[in-house]
């Protein structure tokens, strides 16, 4: 019977990735799609990473007052290292070559910050 919470946990996981939208390039990525200049779809990749870092920030704060002392602070430690990952992981693809490397970069950005905020949002509600 021990194996059956890590049997839940293991689906919960998965569903959560699948529900995260692991691909870059879909949901509300395809907003973008249409359009052919790569100033015009880093300026719309920048619209949907700005929604949804503005997600990002009001489940963070629910998150973090529903907690106390340590899990507090250890939340705190967690989301600045999550911060720092997604934010060096993004310039590595924005360091790339071409002008695709623009569209790359601020693409990571959505669609880390989403992941973020779904993550968030599937344990903490919203």
């Amino acid at each position: 019977m021990s194996r059956l919470p890590l049997a839940f946990s293991l689906l919960f996981l998965v569903g959560l990735r699948t529900a995260s939208g692991s691909d870059w390039y879909t949901g509300d990525y395809e907003r973008c799609g249409d359009l052919t200049s790569t100033l015009e779809i880093v300026e719309c990749v920048t619209e949907l990473y700005d929604e949804w870092d503005a997600r990002l920030n009001a489940i963070y704060k629910v998150a973090l007052d529903a907690q106390q002392g340590e899990r507090r602070t250890a939340l705190r430690d967690v989301q600045r290292a999550w911060l720092a990952y997604r934010d060096a992981s993004c310039t590595f693809y924005r360091s790339g070559e071409g002008s695709i490397a623009a569209i790359e970069g601020n693409t990571c950005m959505f669609a880390l910050t989403r992941d973020r905020a779904l993550e968030l949002e599937a344990i903490y509600g919203n």
